[in-house]
Order: C-alpha cells, then sequence, then structure tokens
C-alpha cells in the first residue's frame, strides 16, 4: 500500500474524520485528502506527528515498499528517497553497532542509486579531522571500496568503528584522522575478513550535521 492509503487506513481505523484528523495535525483538511490520494506526501515530521497519532510505528506508515531488515526505506515524487537512520556507531572501538531505526533522513536519489544505504549517527571524535564530526550522521553505502577510503567496519563480531581503510600486503590498517592524538590506528589481517572476524560494511558516502547541534 502507498502512504496515503496507509495514512487512510490507519485513520479509519481509529474512527478519526479527515476534519478531526487534520485538526490534530494542525494542517488543512484538504491537506490530507491531498496525502490519501496520492496527489501529495507529508514531510518527514508530519509523518512522524501521524504516526504518534495514530498510534503505530513510522514504518507501517511507509511499508509501500518491500522490508528488508533493519533498511526500511520509501520513496518520495520528488528527487529525494529516505533511508533509514539505523543507529550510533562510535569513531573508535568501543561502541557496537545499533541496528535499530532512529528515524529516517533525505538522500538524493543518484546517491543511493546501485546499493543499499543507510545513515548511522557517530559518537566520537576519531575522524573529525575530515569532517566526521561526533554527533554527526554519515551515509553508508554497501558497495566494495578502494584503497585509502573511508567506510564503517566491523570487528570483534558487531563491533564498529569508522575510519579510512588502508590495504597494504596482507594487512587492513584502519587509520584514525582525528585532532585528538589519542587514537591509534589498528592493524588486521585479510584472513580475519575472510573468516568473518571483520567485515567492511560499506563507504561512507556523505556526512551530515546541523551546526547548532555543536553549539549544545
Amino acid at each position: 500500500m502507498s502512504i496515503g492509503e496507509n495514512i487512510k487506513k490507519y485513520r479509519t481505523l481509529n474512527n478519526l474524520g479527515q476534519e478531526e484528523f487534520a485538526q490534530m495535525l494542525g494542517v488543512t483538511r484538504p491537506a490530507v485528502s491531498y496525502w490519501e490520494s496520492g496527489k501529495r506526501e507529508p514531510r518527514m515530521e508530519q509523518l512522524k506527528k501521524i504516526a504518534e497519532i495514530l498510534n503505530i510505528p513510522i514504518d507501517i506508515l511507509v511499508s509501500d515498499v518491500p522490508t528488508f531488515s533493519n533498511t526500511e526505506t520509501y520513496e518520495t515524487s520528488t528527487d529525494q528517497i529516505y533511508r533509514p537512520i539505523l543507529g550510533t556507531v562510535k569513531a573508535g572501538y568501543d561502541m557496537y553497532c545499533d541496528q535499530n531505526i532512529l528515524g529516517y533522513k533525505a538522500v538524493e536519489k543518484q546517491k543511493a542509486k546501485g546499493a543499499e544505504t543507510f545513515w548511522l549517527r557517530v559518537a566520537g571524535d576519531s575522524m573529525n579531522a575530515v569532517g566526521i564530526l561526533d554527533g554527526s550522521l554519515v551515509l553508508v553505502k554497501k558497495e566494495p571500496i578502494c584503497n585509502r577510503q573511508i567506510a564503517v567496519v566491523r570487528i570483534n563480531g558487531d563491533e564498529a568503528t569508522i575510519k579510512q581503510v588502508i590495504f597494504q600486503g596482507d594487512n587492513v590498517i584502519l587509520q584514525p584522522r582525528s585532532t585528538n592524538p589519542t587514537h591509534e590506528i589498528k592493524i588486521l589481517s585479510q584472513k580475519e575478513f575472510d573468516n568473518g572476524y571483520a567485515e567492511i560494511i560499506g563507504k561512507v558516502i556523505d556526512v551530515s550535521f546541523d551546526p547548532n547541534d555543536m553549539l549544545r
């Protein structure tokens, strides 16, 4: 079902008329009608409020596309596509990759083309010298990387980190790029990637942050 059809379905199940529903959302009745007919689509902040009022998870509301584990997504009629924010990954070595969906954020369709993409929130400063700041979001694309590119790497089962990846002979070097001198490189063998101890999850292709958040 489309987003509009889902809105109508769950609005009806909650015994809400379009007018009453619109008042609860702070929009006009025609806006609700446009959404439900598919002529327009609500913005992300509106989707969150709709899901809250209808008492359903937002992924149910946008379930017009196939669901793949924790990588729900939905397209809009514009040149953007929404990808999930899967959780927090530390730019260090002691934070686990949390697979809970925290929300959705728009991505240019061209950037998302060709492979699965998702956002991860960064905690830590080991990559701040290249603009990956504590609290920022990184867009990850599950595609092969080239030598010396930045990627999200899983090590030790489910521990995840963001680092520059350097291939050197039979070794894979995870290089921090930080103004904080306490961060050290980590050297893994290619065998550790072959036996599943480590895995390159995907390439970091974009970074996004609200500068106002950095002032708090």
